[in-house]
């Protein structure tokens, strides 16, 4: 993709999430008079979604853009992992309430070093994907495995799948599946993923079917040192 095609797809994704929040906006300004409090109450949170949509375009074009530089350098230090997924999984969820997750993360371990910061971008970001690519009515599985030389964390949604042929591009830079083209988003997410992966020396395995469904699990060592610098 040339650089000029790059920043246009990047100004658009920022553009949409933008030109919801001025339009909702504009017309609680001018209808405030005449909104009862569950009209007000909707709008304000329909500008919340939006807002965090837009949060998140940024924060991953960011990073992404620290990372492509080599300025990621991980952090690590013991954390509780297994408390740090249970969070962002019910942080998650409360954008969709009315989303079944099905939760095993029992054989996750308390105690694991990396760096929590990073790790908790990457699994926001799949959740994030997992949530985007699949309807409501349809449940995400996340499912922590764990022995004494590696952990795993598995996101499996019933969603629009990936199409075979755009299977082994997922981890390019701006690449989006040919099913999802319709859809908000900036192909860097997984591309950071994998990043901060490499990072911890692990990697991300993929299995996807179209309109079956997505499997993504992240993979991290235990008992070695993290990579410095960009780890490519």
């Amino acid at each position: 993709m040339r650089h000029l095609d790059r920043l246009a797809l990047l100004a658009h994704q920022l553009v949409t999430p933008l030109s919801t929040i001025s339009a909702l906006a504009q017309g609680l300004v001018r209808r405030s008079e005449r909104l009862n409090p569950q009209e007000v109450r909707e709008k304000g949170e329909k500008i919340w979604q939006a807002s965090r949509r837009l949060h998140e375009l940024i924060e991953t074009i960011m990073s992404y853009t620290r990372a492509n530089a080599g300025a990621i350098t991980p952090t690590p230090r013991p954390f509780n992992l297994k408390s740090a997924v249970l969070r962002i999984c019910n942080e998650q969820r409360q954008q969709q309430p009315n989303r079944t997750f099905r939760l095993a993360t029992e054989e996750l371990p308390e105690l694991f070093i990396g760096d929590p910061v990073l790790l908790e971008q990457a699994l926001i970001i799949l959740l994030s994907n997992a949530m985007k690519y699949s309807s409501l009515d349809h449940p995400i599985s996340i499912v922590g495995s764990g022995d004494e030389k590696e952990v795993s964390i598995r996101i499996e949604d019933e969603g629009i799948g990936v199409p075979e042929r755009d299977l082994p591009f997922l981890m390019q830079p701006f690449f989006r599946a040919r099913n999802a083209k319709h859809m908000p988003g900036t192909g860097l997410g997984l591309s950071l993923v994998w990043h901060i992966l490499q990072l911890h020396g692990g990697t991300i395995r993929i299995e996807s079917a179209e309109g079956q469904g997505t499997t993504i699990t992240m993979v991290l060592p235990r008992g070695q040192g993290l990579n410095e610098g960009s780890g490519t």
